[in-house]
């Protein structure tokens, strides 16, 4: 009889403090994320920017039009698990704005399960 243990994967895990500047390269290449938590502790809500990009510099805050934006609204927590993992082909970019498209960072609390 198998254990939980055998059944059990564990994804890669990324957690960080992310804004606009510099942003995060999560990871280059053919990325899934497959769910996030998401804390915005400031007085304001904040838009999460993932972009389908190999690199910082290939995104442009205010310019590029992200793959995906999540809204954090002000003082909250967002949790999800995705039954549909979000693909982005070149690599996951994000940044942390004050609007959906913008480039005026807004400091957000990220947490991200990928492969």
């Amino acid at each position: 009889m198998k254990s939980d243990k055998d059944v059990v994967c564990s994804l890669p895990h990324f957690s960080s403090v992310v804004d606009d500047s510099p942003g995060i390269l999560v990871q280059t290449g053919k990325t899934l994320l497959y769910g996030f938590s998401i804390v915005n502790s400031g007085a304001a809500a904040t838009y999460l920017q993932l972009h389908d990009a190999a690199a910082l510099t290939d995104v442009t805050l205010g310019t590029t039009v992200p793959t995906y934006v999540i809204a954090i609204a002000a003082s909250a927590h967002k949790d999800r698990s995705l039954c549909k993992p979000l693909y982005f082909s070149l690599g996951l970019v994000m940044f942390s704005t004050t609007t959906p498209t913008g480039d005026t960072g807004a400091g957000t609390v990220v947490s991200l399960e990928y492969a």
